[in-house]
């Protein structure tokens, strides 16, 4: 989680060739982006460039913020609220959308966090070495702090109430990421909850409540695992959903290595040992991630009688060293009928599991990342990547990834590119820096999301943001606080990038010659609070998508979407269902042509940092009043089926087996 920004084309200077503000070395392709950003060698911004929207009238999008009204009133606990000992207390929870009780509004499950003074350091045996002990963080049976995941139910009118202990969810553990899927295929949807510790698989009863059956089905985890998502999809084609569990490190074998360090003896309490033992602008800070004891994703295939097997080793998707995880993301990036899992890793290289098959239909993933071209970013050297997104940026019909990244460094956007045309190689090109480098070169960026936030047929971008040393405020010229103001960008052209900067932030950094009322983004962009996650659904029915933030130490922002309605803002929502064990067809592709212009989407539930988002898929269609959309269904035949045309303005599931496009209610706030 440290920005590990390098210097490393310097060469491309000495040689005479592209400055990489303007495009790469030896590369001229992105010499026609319109984002106007100039970027030094350093990575720092070198000044003000010539704003290419500086005429564009006002946007249309607006975010209102009700989280007054909303009274999702629970604060987060991660760690001790300021400064930080431990890394793990400064990462945070990611939130998932999904409609629990079926009445046709998005609820959202939270997940919290927790302190040190409910953990005792202790010493077991260890399971892979039974002779060697291992230092274990014990959850403390009598503890003093008692904090809940919640489960706030939407009631219909604009307000929410935590449900979660008359739902059965009583999750006490320190909870990272939450995702919601029909594990099981009965039309209910379940949650699976990542935590240091024990894992949670929340299987939906059908009559408002939930069970725990993590345990019962194998995906409890190992006590001490620090688990922060989970990415899922039929991965291996036999028609159940199989799960992809990201890791980070062992916080256990930090506080022994600080203990140990500090001559504390063994039972100390655990909150009074230090882990300020590195240095972060000449001050003591937290260490990491680099050099903590990084630990295994894991992957869980689902059997036929329901439970899961470890298959990681066997998959090959095992690497030398843990790789400090956070967001993993499963699609077929190279649409060959197999699923792929791309993971964002913090401070270290990102990993392309690539599936491939023997002669035989034996399974084996190798990571491609480095020929890809994204093992990296533009920069060649490791970021810290944090949330993520896989979507048609630019409208080529190919997907693209999207990744946050620390402050003082730009995020990525890696555009497919394939090799001499169709039926090419793929690869990717990093165009983070000349797209938006400048304008995000001072935020540290998590929960992410491309959302058509006004509807006129183009992917919009919203991003969270917030420090991870409370100690920055220390500091009056790093252009960086602990609190942040969370960043929108408005899709001018998306077939160069082109996108404009809006909301309080962008007025605060327009120039003289920008009109900084056309900026104004409502007042739900000039909430300025340490966030991490940005958790996307149209929680009122109303066709604009939304957005909840999730804040550290603080209790969610809650944001209405009041952007323009009219003729040119209208929408469609789809969701897909097939037969088998993979109802909602994860995996599949979307094409929806509107107006003459197509969009594609892949369907893909772990999205943003650690959570996931309304699980209906929103396409705007401008002035389109109907669509057609085509499916290419998961598995290696890639079966297609083309529906419509579809009226505007509403929501369809497309089911496979009937053909038929299915209209669904879409109830309104009372």
């Amino acid at each position: 989680m440290t920005s590990r920004f390098a210097t490393t084309l310097l060469l491309c200077a000495l040689l005479g060739l592209a400055p990489i503000g303007l495009g790469g070395c030896g590369d001229d392709s992105d010499a026609d982006s319109s984002a106007g950003t100039l970027t030094s060698l350093s990575g720092q911004p070198s000044g003000p460039a010539v704003d290419p929207w500086v005429d564009a009238p006002a946007t249309k999008i607006r975010f209102d913020d009700m989280t007054a009204e909303a009274g999702m009133t629970a604060v987060n606990h991660s760690g001790r609220a300021g400064v930080k000992e431990f890394l793990i207390e400064a990462v945070g929870p990611g939130c998932c959308w999904l409609d629990y009780d079926g009445d046709g509004f998005l609820d959202l499950y939270v997940p919290d966090g927790d302190v040190f003074s409910n953990y005792d350091l202790v010493h077991e045996a260890d399971p892979s070495n039974p002779s060697e002990l291992r230092a274990l963080l014990r959850e403390k049976t009598d503890r003093k702090e008692i904090f809940r995941d919640q489960l706030w139910r939407n009631n219909g009118d604009g307000t929410f109430t935590d449900v979660a202990l008359e739902a059965g969810i009583d999750e006490q553990r320190w909870s990272f990421g939450a995702t919601a899927f029909d594990y099981d295929a009965d039309g209910l949807m379940d949650i699976f909850v990542a935590n240091f510790g024990p894992n949670r698989l929340y299987r939906n009863n059908g009559n408002g409540t939930f069970t725990d059956i993590a345990e019962k089905v194998g995906v409890l985890g190992d006590p001490a695992q620090w688990s922060t998502c989970v990415g899922v999809a039929d991965v291996d084609g036999d028609d159940r959903l199989d799960l992809y569990v990201a890791a980070y490190s062992d916080p256990a074998a930090e506080v022994e290595r600080m203990r140990v360090v500090q001559e504390l003896k063994l039972g100390v309490p655990v909150q009074s040992v230090s882990g300020r033992a590195c240095r972060w602008r000449a001050i003591p800070a937290y260490c990491g991630p680099i050099g903590l004891v990084g630990q295994h994703d894991n992957f869980y295939r689902q059997m036929e009688d329901g439970t899961f097997d470890d298959l990681t080793v066997q998959y090959g998707l095992r690497p030398r060293i843990g790789l400090y995880a956070f967001t993993s993301l499963i699609w077929d990036f190279n649409e060959d009928g197999l699923l792929d899992i791309y993971v964002a890793n913090d401070s270290i290289e990102n990993t392309m599991w690539q599936q491939e098959r023997t002669a035989s239909g034996q399974i084996r993933f190798r990571d491609t990342s480095d020929t890809l071209g994204i093992k990296y970013g533009r920069q060649i050297t490791p970021q810290a990547s944090m949330g993520m997104s896989a979507v048609d940026i630019d409208q080529d019909g190919r997907i693209d990834i999207f990744i946050t990244n620390f402050s003082h460094d730009y995020n990525n956007v890696h555009v497919q590119k394939i090799v001499g045309g169709q039926g090419g190689a793929v690869y990717y090109k990093d165009r983070g820096l000349p797209t938006m480098g400048q304008q995000v070169y001072y935020d540290l960026s998590w929960g992410c999301g491309w959302y058509d936030f006004d509807n006129d047929g183009d992917l919009d971008l919203y991003v969270a943001n917030g420090h991870v040393y409370k100690e920055i405020d220390l500091f009056a010229k790093t252009g960086a606080k602990y609190d942040q103001l969370n960043a929108l960008f408005e899709n001018m052209d998306p077939k160069s990038i082109g996108m404009r900067e809006i909301g309080t932030k962008a007025q605060q950094n327009a120039g003289p010659e920008t009109n900084k009322e056309n900026l104004d983004a409502g007042d739900g962009m000039a909430v300025a609070r340490c966030s991490r996650q940005a958790c996307f659904g149209d929680f009122d029915n109303d066709g604009r998508m939304d957005v909840v933030v999730l804040n550290m130490n603080e209790a969610p922002t809650v944001l209405r979407n009041t952007s323009r309605t009219g003729p040119d803002a209208n929408w469609v929502k789809l969701s897909l269902r097939q037969p088998g064990g993979n109802r909602e067809a994860l995996g599949a592709f979307l094409e929806v042509t509107a107006g003459g212009k197509t969009q594609r989407m892949a369907v893909i539930r772990q999205k943003s940092f650690l959570g996931c988002d309304d699980p209906r898929e929103h396409f705007g269609l401008g002035s389109a009043t109907d669509c057609t959309v085509r499916v290419i269904w998961p598995g290696a035949d890639r079966e297609a089926t083309e529906f419509g045309p579809l009226e505007a303005g509403a929501w369809y599931v497309l089911d496979r087996a009937t053909g038929n496009a299915e209209k669904q209610a879409l109830p309104q706030f009372k």
